[in-house]
């Protein structure tokens, strides 16, 4: 009866992501070939002169995340059935921030970020977070 209900919890968890999914899948595609950034500058760069779009912050985390892990960040093509570890924990990390889970949040930073880089990466997540947010707010189709 437990894996009934984990598979049910799970089913219904990758239900709630999927538009969400679709659209990190989007903006992070567009911005696969652009150059490696310094994390700070960039920050600083989008606070001074905030961006109403999420491609620009999409941009930025990325090429963060591109720097910051061991390996650059698997983001699958559009269409594809499964989802990769990197997307799983930007979707986990949306998801806490989203709900205003800082605990949470902060757990996912911690486990894959050196101590420098969770602040700003974290800032850009809660800021591609809105943007996604009114994205899809702003579709009646979801």
């Amino acid at each position: 009866m437990q894996t009934a209900a984990c598979a049910a919890r799970h089913a219904s968890t990758n239900f709630a992501h999927e538009p969400a999914l679709m659209l990190l899948r989007v903006l992070m595609r567009q911005c696969r070939a652009k150059a490696r950034v310094e994390v700070f500058e960039t920050c600083r760069l989008l606070l001074q002169d905030p961006r109403d779009g999420a491609q620009d912050y999409a941009d930025a985390l990325l090429r963060i995340l591109s720097t910051a892990l061991p390996k650059p960040p698997v983001i699958h093509e559009l269409r594809a059935q499964e989802r990769s570890f990197d997307e799983n924990w930007l979707l986990a990390l949306f998801a806490a921030i989203a709900r205003d889970d800082r605990a949470s949040a902060s757990f996912l930073l911690r486990a894959r970020l050196p101590m420098a880089l969770r602040r700003p990466v974290g800032w850009l997540a809660g800021q591609l977070v809105l943007r996604m947010q009114a994205m899809t707010d702003g579709n009646p189709q979801d």
